[in-house]
């Protein structure tokens, strides 16, 4: 039996990560239609092709997201190999994250906090390793600063290490504005606020802009909330743990409880 009503959802994932959560939405009922509004790309430079060969010089690895997990084993395969860095303990921000250390590098995180956000991962590692530690802080160019925050307010030094870069699939605009005319999803997915400010952007007409803030906007945690809040969208759907399954989740129960079962 469905969980979901066929009501239409709307995913804006990147298409490498679109599918595996439309999939899910069709299993629980629901119609996805996917119009990914960015695409990741690894950073092949100079600095990271350097940083690869340098292994030795760190002794923890943090990875802020699954993507940074992918984009960092991309350059390694290419620049140098994980045995320059098999002496590293890792640190991860989520379960996702975790698993896909477990899955390309075939070894188990050394930590993971027990809120899967930033801030609870440099709280969590403050209060049980060294200020001395070397750390390599492997993220995106969007990434938000939570993480190294946290570790120089605790007294860590850190290098960052840029290993992808998130960009705007901006041949995507004129499906997405057909979308949003003929399909009319009545939920909206996002999953970074870079999605967010993407999706607004793409849209260049202040009506269809209105229309979409009233829409039900499922967001994947809580600093794309605070996005969607800044940008203007009164019905926000907050997962209680932040992954695509737990969206749906979130996603289930709010059309459970509008229909009183």
């Amino acid at each position: 039996m469905s969980r979901l009503p066929a009501v239409k959802v709307l995913v804006t994932r990147p298409k490498q990560q679109a599918f595996r959560l439309a999939e899910k939405l069709v299993q629980a009922g629901a119609e996805p239609i996917m119009v990914p509004l960015l695409n990741f790309q690894s950073r092949f430079d100079d600095k990271n092709e350097k940083l690869c060969q340098e292994g030795e010089r760190f002794d923890w690895l943090f990875f802020s997201s699954k993507n940074g997990v992918e984009h960092f084993h991309a350059l390694l395969r290419t620049y140098s190999s994980f045995e320059k860095w098999g002496h590293c303990r890792i640190a991860a921000v989520g379960q996702k994250t975790a698993e896909a250390i477990t899955r390309l590098f075939g070894r188990e995180v050394d930590l993971v906090p027990d809120a899967y956000t930033a801030d609870a991962l440099a709280a969590a590692f403050s209060e049980a390793h060294d200020p001395a530690s070397r750390i390599l802080l492997i993220q995106g160019n969007l990434s938000r600063p939570a993480l190294a925050n946290g570790l120089k307010q605790n007294g860590f030094v850190f290098e960052k290490m840029v290993v992808y870069d998130t960009v705007e699939e901006k041949s995507n605009q004129e499906m997405l504005l057909d979308v949003l005319k003929r399909e009319q999803p009545e939920v909206l997915t996002f999953t970074s606020p870079s999605s967010i400010e993407v999706f607004l952007a793409f849209i260049d007409d202040a009506e269809m802009e209105r229309n979409q803030l009233d829409k039900l906007c499922l967001v994947i945690g809580p600093t794309t909330e605070e996005a969607a809040k800044r940008h203007g969208f009164r019905n926000i759907l907050l997962p209680a743990q932040y992954t695509a399954e737990a969206m749906i989740d979130r996603l289930v129960h709010f059309y459970e409880q509008r229909t009183g079962e």
